[in-house]
């Protein structure tokens, strides 16, 4: 969570958009400016970077099925979290800056790394992710063919540690709860995704990419990006869902509005929180593809996305677009 933390810990600073772009409008009409080629550009590498950001953070430890078997903890693994429904949880930059990286607790391992890849085409895509990828049909004018990338489903185990829980607050000066005993030595088996997806171009959004400032979570992404993905599965070997949230929201560094939203929940172990720095960007429920769903809007005007789950696979479609523009794409797609 450190890159997502130095993200959000960014000032915004103050920058007149309209007269930006009216410069950058004249410059490229002036220089005859060509767009870059995608092979391996900026703007792939910076959205495949906050793609992985958000899996890692959604599936931080996962679950093989062969390990549970040969080690003989399949008939005492509990499925303490398979969510069915999303929810938008705001934060801010000082609820992320005070509260402990979830590394402070134990130790992960990962069995599978996500590492996402490059794909020809849609075919290889669905045939690679074992998912039906679903396409847009509604564009905005300009828009041009996608370009596809596979995450397959990464997999790891997390094992919580006293001691290393005591020894992370000391180095920060602080003096956690104690680790109750069904919990220290407790492992979380999680499985995250597979996912797909298609990132669209415009010719413009090579320009300035490599010089973003984080000033925008939309910031250095492609026109638009449509992915699909399965949500993360959470196992434990004993410890359950009301027995890890009250000692984590126990801990110095989450502040009472945090915790107060997270026990809020009505079913934990069923709700993927979707975290919204409200510092960057507003959300509010919206209806997509016939369900509930998020949108996301970041505080300059310039990006927007939505974020919803149907049929056991949670879709999310973001860019530099409007509101309008973007639950246009979402409801397009089949």
């Amino acid at each position: 969570m450190s890159d997502i933390e130095e993200m959000l810990s960014v000032n915004e600073p103050k920058v007149d958009t309209e007269r930006a772009l009216a410069r950058l409008r004249a410059r490229v009409d002036a220089e005859r400016i060509a767009p870059v080629s995608r092979g391996a550009s900026a703007p792939r590498r910076v959205a495949v970077n906050i793609w992985i950001r958000g899996l890692a953070a959604a599936a931080t430890v996962a679950l093989v099925a062969t390990l549970l078997t040969v080690s003989g903890l399949a008939e005492t693994i509990l499925t303490i979290f398979e969510p069915k429904q999303l929810v938008a949880v705001p934060i801010t930059s000082t609820d992320l800056n005070s509260a402990a990286s979830f590394g402070a607790y134990g130790t992960l391992t990962w069995t599978e790394q996500p590492r996402p890849y490059d794909v020809p085409d849609i075919r290889t895509a669905a045939r690679e992710s074992g998912m039906t990828v679903l396409t847009p049909g509604n564009l905005p004018q300009g828009i041009g063919a996608p370009r596809y990338g596979v995450m397959p489903k990464t997999t790891a185990t997390f094992t919580f540690s006293a001691a290393k829980t005591t020894q992370a607050a000391a180095a920060q000066k602080r003096t956690p709860p104690p680790m109750p005993a069904n919990i220290d030595g407790s492992k979380l088996f999680i499985t995250g995704g597979p996912a797909v997806v298609a990132f669209y171009d415009d010719g413009a959004s090579t320009i300035g990419a490599s010089g973003a400032t984080g000033a925008s979570p939309f910031s250095g992404m492609p026109k638009l990006i449509v992915a699909q993905g399965r949500p993360p599965v959470v196992q434990s070997d004993g410890v359950t869902v009301d027995q890890l949230q009250s000692y984590l929201l126990a801990q110095p560094g989450i502040s009472p509005q945090l915790a107060a939203q997270i026990r809020a929940i009505k079913d934990p172990s069923s709700t993927l929180p979707v975290p919204i720095p409200v510092d960057m960007a507003t959300s509010k429920k919206v209806a997509v593809q016939g369900v509930e769903g998020i949108f996301v809007g970041d505080s300059t005007g310039l990006g927007s996305a939505v974020i919803w789950q149907k049929d056991g696979i949670v879709y999310g479609v973001a860019g530099t677009l409007t509101e309008q523009q973007v639950l246009a794409v979402a409801n397009s797609l089949h």
